[in-house]
């Protein structure tokens, strides 16, 4: 049994090294396009003359569009190739290291119990600074990563705040939380990834608000939904469902 259980730990390890790696050759990756790409500080030095400059980034292309119609491709066709050669490896790398890695830890498992009984308040205390600091966290993160990968940095960057978030709201699900290890995280997992469908729903439904105040952090409700929402779907996972065990009312 020690042995089974010590190989599905090591290709959990390897998947997440995987994950990891790939995830940083796409922010490298995204960095360089964003390089190759015209400055937008100086559009007129990158593309003289040019009434208005094309970006695509996949393939990354970036073509400058002149008065008399003529366009001009800024990206060598070569470069052009390389990258997208890349890009392909590396989101097939870090796809296949992601899958492995959530079909492991999310899959049902042998309760292995816990040493300290649950404790709904300090769990949804929890989730609610977490919440907290993972909007701040995840907003100032992007906005670097915007800025110097573009929006696939950008991305990247949000996948990578959301598996940090996963991995904080499983041990706090571990240490505290309304059931025992083997699904802990599953319910983290469901934890973030609903709380951020949330707060980007929020966002998007007013983003007129968002833009009014253009600052690093965006308005303050965003930054404080994000608590309140993470609390409550923690306090949800104590609901106890009509013919299942284990479980303990919140109050």
């Amino acid at each position: 049994m020690d042995s089974v259980t010590g190989s599905l730990r090591w290709k959990a390890a390897t998947a997440r090294n995987v994950a990891v790696l790939g995830l940083a050759g796409l922010l490298v990756w995204s960095v360089a396009v964003e390089v190759a790409m015209p400055s937008s500080l100086d559009p007129d030095g990158s593309c003289p003359g040019a009434v208005g400059i094309e970006r695509r980034y996949f393939p990354p292309s970036a073509t400058c569009v002149h008065p008399d119609g003529r366009t001009i491709d800024y990206i060598p066709l070569p470069e052009t190739v390389v990258l997208t050669v890349l890009f392909v490896v590396l989101a097939g790398t870090t796809t296949a290291g992601l899958g492995v890695l959530g079909w492991r830890l999310l899959r049902r498992g042998r309760d292995i119990g816990r040493t300290k009984p649950g404790r709904p308040v300090l769990h949804v205390l929890g989730a609610a600074m977490m919440g907290l600091v993972t909007a701040v966290v995840a907003r100032v993160a992007v906005l670097i990563a915007l800025f110097t990968g573009g929006p696939p940095g950008g991305v990247v960057v949000f996948v990578a705040v959301a598996l940090s978030a996963i991995g904080v709201a499983s041990a706090l699900d571990r240490a505290v939380g309304p059931g025992g290890a083997a699904g802990s995280h599953r319910r983290a997992t469901v934890l973030v990834l609903a709380g951020s469908a949330v707060l980007l729903t929020l966002i998007v439904a007013g983003w007129r608000d968002y833009a009014e105040h253009n600052t690093l952090l965006g308005p303050a409700w965003a930054v404080a939904m994000g608590g309140g929402v993470f609390a409550l779907l923690a306090g949800a996972q104590w609901i106890r469902l009509p013919g299942r065990r284990g479980h303990t009312r919140l109050g």
